[in-house]
Parts: C-alpha cells; sequence; structure tokens
C-alpha cells in the first residue's frame, strides 16, 4: 500500500511541471511569430492611424509641466504674438514679424498651424487681411482738386434776343484758373444749365491750342480755326466773343482780351465781319 501512495503523488507532482513546459513553449511560439511579423504589424498600425490615435491620447494625458514656482506665461518672441496695432474704424491688422525662413508658422488658439497670410499687391490696392477676419480699408482716392469759376453762357428770350447769363459752377482746378475757366465753358453748359435753357454761341469744336498768355492786364487767347464758323451770324459772332471776354475778365488781373486764330492776329471774324483786331474789354461792346 505504501508503494502505491509513492508513486500516485509522484505522478501528481510531474502533472504541474508538464503545465508549464507547454505554456512556455507556446508563449515562445507566439513571441517568434510575433517577432517575425513585427515589421507588418508596425506597418498596419500606421495605415490604420492606431498608434498616432495611442499617442494623441498619451499626450493629452500628461501635458508638459511647468517648473517648480514658475507661472506659464507667452512667449513674446514667437511669430504671431506681435500685439495687433488698431487702425481708425476699430480694425486690428495684425502685422507678422520678420524672421528666418525656418521659423515656425504662427498658430491659431486652437492649436492648429494658421495659413499664411496673403501678401499684398501694392499696385492693386487691396488691403492685407487683418488677424479678426476684417479687411483694412483701402485708402480713398483723393478727389480732383477743383474751384468755383464764373462762366458766362447765353440764353434766347422770348423776344428772340441773345441775352447773357452768369453761371458759377466748380472746374477741375490745375493751376492755371483762367485757363481751367476757359476750357470748360468751351465744353459747353452742363445738364443743369441746359435745365435753365442756358446754350453756348461758340462754334463746336472750338478749342484753344495754347496756354493762355497774360501780358499786364491783356490775356491773349489763340483758338484754332473753328472759332471763326459761327451758324448764327453777326448776332452769334458778337455772342461767342462776349462770351469769352466776359469769363475772362472775370479775374480781376484781366481787363481785356486778345484774341489770335491759329496762331495769327485777324481783324475780322468770318464773312460778316466781327471786328477783333485789337484787345476787346466789357466795354468795347
Amino acid at each position: 500500500m505504501a508503494t502505491r501512495r509513492t508513486s500516485r503523488s509522484t505522478r501528481s507532482s510531474n502533472k504541474p511541471g508538464l503545465g508549464c513546459l507547454l505554456w512556455l513553449a507556446a508563449f515562445t511560439v507566439v513571441f517568434v511569430i510575433f517577432f517575425l511579423n513585427l515589421p507588418a504589424i508596425r506597418e498596419t498600425l500606421d495605415r490604420t492611424g492606431f498608434s498616432e490615435l495611442v499617442k494623441g491620447r498619451g499626450s493629452e494625458a500628461a501635458p508638459p509641466s511647468s517648473p517648480v514656482g514658475t507661472e506659464p506665461s507667452e512667449r513674446g518672441d514667437e511669430p504671431g504674438s506681435t500685439p495687433p496695432a488698431a487702425t481708425p474704424g476699430g480694425v486690428v491688422v495684425v502685422a507678422p514679424e520678420a524672421g528666418p525662413a525656418t521659423d515656425p508658422k504662427p498658430s491659431t488658439e486652437s492649436g492648429t498651424p494658421a495659413a499664411p497670410a496673403p501678401t499684398p499687391d501694392p499696385s492693386s490696392g487691396a488691403a492685407a487681411p487683418s488677424g479678426d477676419g476684417a479687411s483694412k480699408p483701402a485708402s480713398a482716392t483723393p478727389a480732383p482738386k477743383t474751384r468755383v469759376a464764373s462762366l458766362w453762357f447765353v440764353r434766347i428770350d422770348d423776344d428772340g434776343v441773345i441775352v447773357r447769363v452768369e453761371s458759377r459752377r466748380a472746374v477741375p482746378d490745375t493751376g492755371s484758373p483762367l485757363t481751367d475757366a476757359l476750357n470748360a465753358l468751351l465744353e459747353g453748359p452742363s445738364a443743369g444749365e441746359l435745365d435753365k435753357d442756358l446754350i453756348s454761341a461758340i462754334p463746336a469744336g472750338t478749342r484753344l491750342l495754347s496756354p493762355v498768355r497774360i501780358s499786364g492786364s491783356t490775356a491773349t487767347l489763340n483758338f484754332n480755326e473753328a472759332f471763326q464758323f459761327n451758324h448764327m451770324g453777326l448776332e452769334g459772332y458778337a455772342a461767342q466773343v462776349k462770351q469769352i471776354v466776359w469769363t475772362a475778365t472775370a479775374f480781376p488781373t484781366v481787363t481785356d482780351v486778345q484774341f489770335l486764330i491759329e496762331g495769327e492776329r485777324r481783324d475780322y471774324l468770318g464773312a460778316e465781319g466781327f471786328y477783333i483786331g485789337k484787345p476787346l474789354s466789357r466795354n468795347s461792346f
């Protein structure tokens, strides 16, 4: 009886040792298979994004800690940390700092890298986008300079009489007041002046061929050939000359006007023979 009990205890004690060996052998086989297929497993994890997910969770779970006794503060020397400059109208423009080409791009508050701001074209006048999404208003084009001039037109009344009428309006200011006024007169009445039945007796196509020359108190005006052809007859010639004389002598430094046609002094205008051989003032009529 003693011998049977000894053999049973021996067999019972050998079974756990054999099981451990079998588990160890199985683990070794699995480890070898895993090691041999490690590149393929790693490629699969990278392709599916599982590894990036694991890394992201790990970085969120363990944020970098600040040094003991030191409060976290913003870096003022990094790109994008320059304080925005306030502009009129409340629009904020972020002025990017100049830095090496290897500087990191500015980031938004969410941590996503911000897209680089487009470089404005100076010739187009377009404003660069500001940091809050609004664009800086483009600089307005300065309005052309004008001045008020006294221009003389005519109106034909109910009796058929030609009457001179003064019209004061703004004309372009190029620095030559008398030339500016005469050029505006040669262009004819404006829409508002036409509504008041104002017309011009100056022949269409008339223009100054050279700048106005003033000698003493006499203004010499050089007109093209169109100035001497008036379909309204003698009264039309008188009216067109009066329009020029009254407009020119509205300036205090001018008292009379000498007329030239194509650079030459002529005694008469047209076939009717309206005299222009000497300087004419308002008292000449």
